[in-house]
């Protein structure tokens, strides 16, 4: 039996979900006589304290059997994590199973390896390079295409088509065009990636379309890469100089750097002359103050820039995040991102200190800060309830381009 989506009520308007709808904010002009576009948006109903109890079984599970049942686990944190989403008052719906990510790892693995070790051997490593970061988008597009295919609303599962091959050649010959354009051609090669994926998507019979325009973000691309240059290239290696003159000037230092020279062990043993003529042995061990108070003259310094760096980029990456839903419809329905750069440090630099403090038992905190981060700033445009959608048949989706993602640090986190 084939499901629909795209129901009315007796009035002719929507069937829920109206009472918290408002006018779509956009920057398009709209005539006096023309409707109002309804927003919809993305709630997450989850709660910490359930996450984390079923992070805490699941990492015990894991330590249990080796590892081997944190497919399992990861499997039903997103399980809950979707379920508890809502669009309109109704739930989303993952049904991944563990056994597809375990299966998915194995194979991931022996593409992942043999490419490491690989990159390993000089020269080659050069030639390797487009193929590497090809790799890694190609990774991100059967993450997506995995993960959509086991995500229903209203029944109803999303997919992701196309061809492996031609998005991998796609990916490379992109990376390609970075390089020999010092990346100059990111935005445009970012832009033309995204357009292969969000074409291919669909819900159900209905496919999603995307037009966007790398020029919108090609300027705020400019000046983050200035401002990492200027930081890495000119701050750097004025702040390592000077540093460095200071290291000479400074006696405490100075001592510390010597000492360190004179012995693998870091310490001084001096003979003194007693006077019935015994060898006394003074050692004279370095302060662990002085080497860390070195370490932050010299060392920390370079960190927070090259952080501040990294903080700077996501300006970019905020703007791309825009440009990737401005363009993006699913029949008369629009998507909005009010993502900004801030918002990105806010969630990253939190999450950091968060997995940090914690040692690493605070991530499923960290989990949730970025999925509902990204569901706050999404709106979606148009009356869903307006959708009439059959379902297609399922595509066979292997998951070894999620297991591969998340090897390369690329999961989405949701």
């Amino acid at each position: 039996m084939e499901s629909k989506v795209g129901f009315m009520n007796k009035e002719g308007g929507q069937a829920n979900g109206a009472e918290n709808s408002k006018p779509f904010i956009d920057k398009m002009p709209q005539t006096s006589g023309s409707p109002k576009i309804l927003i919809s948006k993305l709630k997450y109903h989850g709660r910490l304290r359930q996450l984390f109890g079923i992070h805490i079984v699941n990492v015990l599970l894991s330590m249990c059997t080796l590892g081997i049942y944190s497919f399992w686990g990861k499997t039903r944190i997103r399980k809950y994590m979707t379920s508890h989403l809502t669009l309109q008052k109704d739930r989303l719906e993952y049904t991944g199973t563990g056994k597809e990510l375990f299966i998915g790892s194995l194979k991931a693995l022996l593409i992942y390896l043999p490419l490491i070790t690989a990159m390993q051997i000089p020269f080659l490593n050069l030639l390797l390079f487009p193929l590497f970061f090809g790799m890694i988008s190609l990774a991100v597009y059967l993450m997506l295409r995995y993960r959509l295919g086991r995500t229903r609303w209203h029944g109803i599962r999303f997919s992701l088509g196309g061809s492996i091959k031609k998005y991998l050649f796609l990916a490379i010959k992109r990376t390609f065009f970075n390089i020999i354009s010092f990346g100059f051609k990111i935005p445009k090669s970012d832009i033309i990636k995204w357009s292969y994926i969000a074409n291919h998507m669909q819900y159900g019979e209905e496919k999603f379309t995307y037009q966007g325009d790398h020029k919108k973000i090609f300027k705020t691309h400019i000046i983050t890469v200035a401002i990492c240059f200027i930081l890495m290239v000119v701050v750097s290696p004025t702040m390592i100089i000077m540093n460095i003159e200071n290291i000479e000037n400074d006696p405490v230092i100075s001592q510390v750097t010597v000492k360190n020279h004179s012995s693998k062990e870091s310490h001084i043993t001096t003979y003194q002359e007693g006077s019935e003529g015994n060898r006394k042995i003074t050692e004279q061990k370095s302060d662990p103050k002085e080497l860390l108070n070195a370490f932050i003259k010299f060392a920390l310094p370079l960190y927070s820039l090259l952080l501040l760096s990294v903080a700077v980029r996501l300006w970019y990456h905020a703007a791309l995040w825009r440009e990737k839903f401005r363009g993006l419809k699913l029949g008369n329905i629009r998507f909005k991102m009010e993502l900004t750069g801030f918002d990105l440090v806010k969630l990253y630099g939190g999450n950091i200190l968060i997995m940090i403090f914690t040692l690493s038992l605070g991530k499923p905190w960290a989990i949730q800060r970025t999925l509902t981060t990204f569901t706050n700033k999404l709106k979606i445009g148009g009356g869903l309830n307006t959708l009439y959608v059959k379902q297609t048949e399922a595509i066979k989706q292997g998951s070894v381009g999620d297991a591969f993602a998340a090897d390369l640090g690329f999961d989405l986190g949701f």
